[in-house]
């Protein structure tokens, strides 16, 4: 068990570490990572939101454990957003970009391949199915909320058509939509659909490295200590009483859901503060700190 872990983990973690080798090296700089980061947002972002939409996965899992696991990262974001604003007194877009660290994880690259070793291929249809729900409401929620913060004195119409021409927005809804019709892929179009989405996390995480290894504001230590704290304990703990005593799911079934609980704050939060010119320090050490420790909390979840 601890060498499939260490196997899921230790590539990730490399990827970051590259990325801040090459910052120190001035290889990359800050700019570099701005480019790499609209590359993902732009492009592979989208692409991998039509991709996991377009499966429409999400009708073929138990609502129990969907709507269960949305309480959960729901209530362990706003838990987040108000320690961050009110007691941290964060800026009030960095503390919904840390919420939504703690919410979301890194499904793809990360929690899929572990989860299948630990628990077999049973677990990736309800995974799958919880990156779709976390792509469409968690995720395309923040961003609407960013794109309201980023310019509130401006008219509904304009708001809204900014929201829907949002590229990973675009790519989700297209994806949902063609889902919904019943059509299929065509194989070389899917082989393309699977070549630039697998690209998002990898450089994500590199352009992270690269942000880690350049000395810019101060990070809060105590934050981001709570904020890990919230993402790989209490979430958790919250699906768990959630699954298992008001839903009354038996734990095989919870089990792929609790390890995504479990598992380190996700990358896509450290993308949107880029993009929205958000302090990115605290976010960038929260998801580092957290791909390291998720070792423990994993095999811990794995053994229940």
């Amino acid at each position: 068990m601890l060498a499939a872990l260490f196997n899921g983990v230790l590539p990730i973690v490399a990827i970051s570490f590259i990325g801040y080798a090459c910052g120190k090296l001035k290889v990359f700089d800050f700019g570099s990572a701005i480019i790499l980061n609209k590359f993902v947002m732009f492009v592979a972002m989208p692409v991998l939101g039509f991709k996991l939409l377009s499966d429409a996965s999400l009708f073929d899992v138990p609502i129990q454990l969907l709507l269960g696991y949305l309480i959960s990262e729901t209530v362990v974001y706003f838990i987040t957003f108000l320690v961050a604003r009110r007691i941290f007194l964060v800026d009030v877009k960095e503390a919904f970009l840390l919420g939504l660290a703690t919410a979301l994880t890194n499904h793809v690259l990360f929690i899929l391949p572990i989860s299948e070793i630990l628990i077999g291929s049973n677990a990736t249809l309800p995974i799958v199915a919880l990156i779709s729900m976390d792509g469409l409401l968690i995720f395309s929620g923040t961003i609407i909320a960013m794109d309201i913060m980023s310019s509130p004195n401006r008219g509904w119409k304009p708001t809204v058509t900014k929201i829907i021409s949002n590229p990973p927005i675009l790519g989700m809804l297209a994806g949902l939509f063609y889902g919904m019709s019943g059509l299929q892929v065509l194989p070389n179009f899917g082989i393309f659909l699977s070549n630039i989405s697998a690209t998002a996390s990898p450089v994500l995480l590199f352009a992270l490295g690269v942000i880690l290894s350049i000395k810019r504001d101060e990070v809060v230590a105590s934050l981001s200590s709570l904020i890990v704290g919230v993402k790989l304990i209490l979430h958790p703990i919250i699906a768990y009483i959630i699954f298992i005593f008001p839903l009354a799911l038996p734990i095989d079934l919870a089990k792929p859901a609790l390890m995504v609980a479990a598992a380190p704050c996700g990358v896509m939060s450290f993308m949107l503060a880029i993009n929205y010119g958000v302090k990115v320090d605290n976010i960038a050490r929260v998801i580092f700190l957290s791909s390291l420790l998720s070792l423990l909390t994993i095999s811990f979840v794995s053994t229940i």
